[in-house]
């Protein structure tokens, strides 16, 4: 009994220390609470960062954002995916950016050699230098999509002329995604009936000669529908500009040493450059394209207050064969306009000329890749131009490109356009064997 009566005493002894050692446990837990309590209370006191009316996010990311509505570009002047950085506002819901700004720059460095026959220059060994900052954004409205591109450029070096530390506006316009199918731009920009299938338009870009038609960029409004592969614009920009020369006769009186003074008449002569009509031009294309094939058809009319009414029409197509290999020609004829002018340009407001270019663009690895082309121009009065050009590319990273390649044109009964120190020979030939480096951040 004994034993009995000292396990029932030492049983409520345990019990009653447990008891109490878990009432000191609560109190602690109570005093951890109210200590939490008060410091969520303070935070929500303290004033708060207020973010724009409507959003909620502002996120930064490498690479271009979703930019649908940036039109055509020539291969060479695109920005690479992956290239630049990107500012997206988020909205208040789980959704897609409704504003995204994109930045990116890219310097193209070249060390050439040029071997032509120039009435002014020898053969040389020159460095030429382009720098460009792209910056392009967009913004969602309750009418659409809006968005704008605007490219700066300072370039120059070689041998026809040396760099400029003048940064221009070498782009600049907008659009509007007015409906699903229907964009406005408006701007400066490639013309709209550039040949999106010739070699000027499909290969690398370097400062140095490129052969076959090329194209211009001009001021326009440009309306573009797509619809799944078809796409049609059409625009009306900016006229051609033509050079007059004006000649004239004035009278000059000069005096000897010893006080004789005589008058004689001088032939004076002066240029003046303008617009070839009070009204714009109007160009159009029509274009089929999907992953393997494109093809294009291009047309330019305008006004011309010095002669007869500028016409051209053109077209192309591009193949490609297993993501490996794509083929590409293209062709124009004409008269009169220069927005198809490269290494022959008309002399006068009628001439009518023609041109064609062509070639084959090989992956030859995953970052490797050849460029072969060979174009040719004929103005009947500006005169003719053979060319060929090749070039091998290769891109060790994405923000990394070495080029290496030639460029040879034969020119046969040029004329130098009115106002150009060209000076290149009547039946002269042009070399341009080059070394490049494309470089592109951020």
């Amino acid at each position: 009994m004994k034993m009995m009566k000292w396990a029932l005493l030492g049983s409520a002894a345990v019990a009653v220390t447990a008891t109490a050692a878990r009432a000191d446990d609560l109190a602690d837990l109570k005093a951890q609470i109210e200590a939490l309590q008060t410091r969520v209370s303070q935070l929500e006191a303290q004033p708060q960062a207020s973010a724009p009316s409507g959003y909620s996010l502002l996120t930064f990311r490498d690479g271009q954002g979703t930019f649908e509505g940036i039109l055509p570009e020539r291969y060479g002047d695109r920005v690479r995916e992956d290239s630049g950085i990107t500012f997206s506002v988020m909205p208040t819901a789980d959704a897609a950016p409704v504003a995204e700004v994109s930045v990116s720059g890219e310097i193209r460095t070249a060390l050439v050699y040029t071997d032509i026959d120039d009435k002014h220059s020898d053969d040389t060994l020159d460095v030429a230098n382009r720098g460009r900052i792209f910056i392009r954004g967009k913004v969602d409205t309750a009418v659409g999509e809006v968005g704008g591109y605007f490219r700066l450029e300072a370039s120059g070096g070689g041998n026809f002329s040396d760099y400029s530390e003048s940064t221009n506006m070498n782009k600049a316009y907008g659009w509007w995604k007015f409906a699903p199918e229907w964009e406005l731009m408006a701007g400066y920009n490639d013309n709209t009936g550039a040949l999106q299938t010739s070699l000027d338009w499909m290969v690398s870009s370097l400062p140095v000669r490129t052969v076959g038609p090329s194209n211009v960029n001009n001021e326009q409004f440009r309306l573009t529908f797509t619809s799944g592969p078809l796409a049609f614009a059409i625009s009306v920009e900016d006229p051609d500009n033509i050079t007059t020369v004006k000649t004239g006769v004035a009278t000059v009186t000069t005096t000897d040493g010893v006080g004789n003074t005589g008058t004689f008449l001088v032939l004076t002569t002066s240029t003046t450059e303008k617009d070839k009509s009070d009204i714009p031009n109007l160009q159009a294309y029509l274009m089929y394209s999907s992953d393997a094939f494109t093809a294009q058809v291009v047309g330019l009319l305008q006004d011309d207050e010095f002669g007869s009414t500028d016409w051209a029409v053109g077209g192309g197509a591009t193949i490609g064969i297993a993501d490996s290999f794509t083929f590409y020609a293209a062709a124009v004829v004409g008269e009169g306009t220069s927005s198809y002018a490269n290494n022959v340009s008309p002399v006068t407001t009628d001439d009518e000329f023609w041109g064609a270019s062509g070639g084959v663009i090989a992956n030859v690895s995953e970052d490797t890749r050849l460029e072969l082309g060979l174009g040719y121009e004929d103005y009947d009065l500006g005169g003719e131009a053979l060319g060929f050009n090749g070039g091998i590319f290769w891109d060790p990273v994405s923000q990394v490109t070495l080029g290496f390649g030639a460029t040879y044109v034969e020119f046969n009964d040029f004329v130098n356009a009115p106002g150009s120190t060209a000076g290149i020979e009547d039946d002269g030939d042009s070399l341009q064997v080059w070394f490049g480096t494309y470089l592109r951040f951020p």
